[in-house]
């Protein structure tokens, strides 16, 4: 340990007298050393056993033996050290709702200052419990018999313990006191904040699982119980319906909503509830209104950009919603593909889950290598994905009661080049040189109608398929669509992405785009994909509507012009 001297070179008065009582606290210990001739046992080796009091455990010290120096116990412990407070510890809660916490120490005679630290823990609950409490933690330090202390929170179960210090040391800690409970009603949890979408997952059947995220404050009078959360369509075409209910546990920070549909909006009302005895205690509600667009998905994910995270969506065969499994959307980071999978915990046995997941097809001669995880969450995260690949995922839930069914499903990733054209830094694909046969299916006839709703555009785009002899199998489409910045606005603009992609199924040929500007020029570009790569892309621009007069059906279809 560096000596005060060395630490204050200049020899300020207080700060080195301060630094050596420090030094002292840290290496002396209570007591004295026994006479050298009265150490025994091991005590009375002729070693060098220690240096310093730290270094001996429990109360020991490091004392001399007449040829060395070891850990002995010390005479006259206590000497000097001030009595415990001798009487049971007052409580006073006043009006304001101060807690007032009163002891005894008159029997104390020394001639040293005297400093009293005071330690309380506490539990949640009607009734007290010592198993169940926090640990101990220091409330106050004074030099007075009496503490008020304003942190008091209703509902909780106190107990209080004091200790006198001097110069000498203590006696240590009064045994803990009775429990104290606040009289006044405990309040409300707060209602829970940040509520947003964290994920959504978009199916082939055109259904949405959204997963929604909060949080709560951890400085509650009472824990939360459950959330209770409720939500409804909210979307001005739709005639209004019952809400749906779900509850979540009061540990949980999040939940998943799924069988919501596309391009609607939905209102949420989330609220948390404590109990109090049998007497519940409600939040006020988070309210958070959403719609169920694949671009507002896109945009969400655009904050990840910065960090070379693209995502795109996948193409879901008709096996995609499998029990309550979801496949989340493929994305780029840390140099490799990945994608999350999420499912419900149906058996509340199962305690772990097995989830395997390997390539049954790919464009490429790519590795099959089967790859696997055990977890004991909902989700898992699956890295090291191949490019342009078909792949089969099977969660196999474990649990006391041994193995449960295994479920499976399967999803499509995106093309390296997709990748590549969308990245805002370069992007490695394999070096092994591949010629794909030549794909000469493409779209044709790109259509679009338009719904304005006070001031918003959603547009509606559609295409067929000109299929060659031989026919190829489509299994998607790559649609990208992006604003055409004129000069006039180039200024104007706010910092956000005005280009997203998207992979469809190839079932769906229409695109829905919300959010579009008045009067805007946008072009839209769609790309075939085949089981033998990606066939050439077509493209159109198209301008929107120039007036914001609501719109309640879709206008008839305009050519898009070139």
């Amino acid at each position: 340990m560096i000596s005060p001297q060395h630490a204050f070179p200049k020899r300020h008065g207080e700060c080195v007298t301060s630094c050596e009582f420090l030094r002292s606290v840290m290496v002396l210990k209570q007591g004295d050393c026994p006479a050298p001739e009265r150490a025994s046992g091991f005590a009375a080796a002729c070693v060098e056993g220690c240096e310093e009091d730290g270094e001996c455990s429990a109360q020991k010290k490091c004392c001399p033996n007449g040829c060395g120096h070891t850990c002995q116990s010390p005479k006259n412990l206590y000497r000097g050290a001030p009595l415990k407070p001798r009487k049971e510890l007052v409580f006073e809660e006043l009006e304001s709702g101060v807690l007032e916490v009163r002891w005894s120490s008159k029997f104390n005679v020394s001639a040293e200052p005297v400093l009293n630290i005071l330690q309380r823990r506490w539990n949640y609950g009607i009734q007290p419990s010592e198993d169940g409490a926090t640990e101990w933690q220091v409330v106050a330090r004074t030099s007075e018999e009496r503490v008020w202390l304003t942190d008091i929170r209703p509902g909780r179960w106190y107990q209080f313990r004091v200790a006198a210090v001097n110069v000498h040391g203590t006696r240590g800690y009064t045994t803990p006191s009775r429990h104290f409970r606040s009289s006044k009603d405990p309040a409300p949890p707060p209602a829970p904040s940040e509520l947003h979408v964290s994920d959504m997952t978009f199916g082939a059947d055109r259904s949405v699982s959204v997963r929604l995220s909060w949080s709560m404050s951890a400085d509650l009078d009472i824990p939360v119980n459950h959330y209770k959360l409720s939500w409804s369509c909210s979307d001005h075409t739709i005639p209004s319906k019952l809400k749906r209910r779900q509850t979540t546990k009061g540990d949980s920070t999040y939940a998943e909503l799924d069988d919501l549909r596309e391009n609607r909006s939905y209102t949420v009302e989330l609220q948390a509830v404590s109990y109090w005895g049998q007497v519940p205690l409600k939040s006020s509600k988070a309210i958070l209104q959403f719609t169920t667009s694949q671009r507002q998905s896109v945009k969400n994910s655009c904050k990840c950009f910065p960090f070379i995270t693209l995502y795109f969506f996948p193409i879901f065969d008709s096996r995609f919603r499998f029990g309550k499994h979801n496949v989340g959307t493929p994305f780029y980071q840390d140099g490799q593909l990945q994608v999350r999978v999420y499912w419900k915990k149906k058996d509340p046995t199962v305690n772990r889950y097995r989830v395997q997941w390997s390539p049954e097809f790919c464009s490429h001669n790519g590795s099959r290598t089967q790859e696997k995880l055990t977890t004991q969450e909902n989700f898992a995260s699956l890295p090291g994905l191949q490019f342009s690949c078909k792949y089969k995922v099977i969660i196999q839930p474990v649990g006391s009661k041994g193995r449960a069914q295994a479920e499976s499903t399967t999803f499509y990733t995106p093309s390296c080049a997709t990748i590549q054209s969308k990245s805002p830094k370069p992007i490695p694909c394999s070096t092994v040189s591949v010629v794909p046969p030549k794909v000469l299916v493409k779209a044709e006839n790109l259509t679009a109608a338009f719904s304005v709703y006070m001031g918003n555009v959603t547009g509606l785009f559609s295409w067929v398929v000109a299929m060659p002899q031989p026919p190829q199998q489509v299994t998607g489409y790559q649609v990208t669509w992006a604003e055409v910045i004129t000069e006039s606005r180039r200024n104007n603009l706010p910092n956000s992405l005005i280009s997203q992609s998207q992979i469809l199924p190839p079932e769906r040929n229409i695109l829905v785009v919300s959010g579009l500007q008045l009067a805007s020029l946008y072009r839209l570009e769609v790309q075939v994909i085949t089981t033998g790569g990606q066939g050439p892309a077509t493209s159109r621009t198209f301008q929107t509507p120039a007036h914001s007069k609501p719109v309640l059906h879709y206008s008839k279809f305009f050519k898009l012009t070139r």
